[in-house]
């Protein structure tokens, strides 16, 4: 009997060891996010982002935010995951002139409605080529667009010549993101459903000229 209650309290206390580490990694996802949406708000409201305000914003210390963040330029880079919204290739169509439309839309629509945040994560994503690294290479992008315009094409994958479907790829990337946004906004001076338009526009035209060469139609 003795054993049994002593396995039985060995088991009660390894749970709620279990429950504690559950809370604090719970509690540090919270305290991330809420850093991560205090960004957000500065940068939308104008203000100049610095770990400090976002620890004002996000009702922490200082000090615990420098334990997430050591710059404010880590801290905007982490708002892409906020800004995302929702999955850009959720029940995408079978069709692949359809898929890759709907996918541009979507992105377009993501971050024309959030300009200014996409703006200071673009320049937070620039700022990495003069930060210094510990390696020789240069830092570079993440591949989150070039993986969803991967995902839009995957149907033409087994029917493209390898080749023209990798340019094809290579070149929707070009059309399309927060450069998209940045060239039609400021160059082209385009109103939002404009610059929308023209996005959608240059995706397709692409997609049909490789259907060309490969002799699709």
């Amino acid at each position: 009997m003795s054993e049994g209650r002593a396995g039985s309290t060995t088991g009660a206390r390894g749970a709620d060891a279990e429950s504690v580490g559950d809370g604090r990694r719970n509690q540090k996802l919270r305290t991330r996010r809420a850093l991560v949406d205090a960004a957000v708000s500065l940068v939308r409201e104008g203000r100049q982002v610095t770990i400090a305000d976002a620890a004002q914003v996000a009702q922490v210390s200082v000090a615990t935010a420098y334990r997430y963040f050591s710059n404010p330029q880590e801290l905007l880079r982490e708002t892409k995951t906020v800004a995302r919204g929702f999955e850009a290739v959720a029940d995408l169509p079978e069709d692949p002139a359809e898929r890759l439309d709907l996918v541009v839309s979507r992105i377009a629509d993501m971050q024309l409605g959030d300009e200014a945040v996409w703006r200071a994560v673009l320049i937070a994503s620039l700022t990495r080529w003069t930060e210094p690294s510990g390696d020789d290479d240069t830092p570079i992008r993440n591949r989150r667009r070039l993986d969803v315009t991967r995902t839009a094409l995957e149907p033409l994958a087994a029917t493209l010549p390898p080749e023209v479907h990798r340019r094809l790829t290579n070149a929707v990337n070009l059309v399309y993101g927060v450069e998209a946004l940045v060239t039609t906004r400021d160059v082209c001076e385009l109103d939002p459903e404009e610059a929308k338009a023209v996005m959608r526009w240059a995706a397709g035209a692409l997609l049909e000229r490789a259907l060309r060469e490969a002799g699709r139609e």
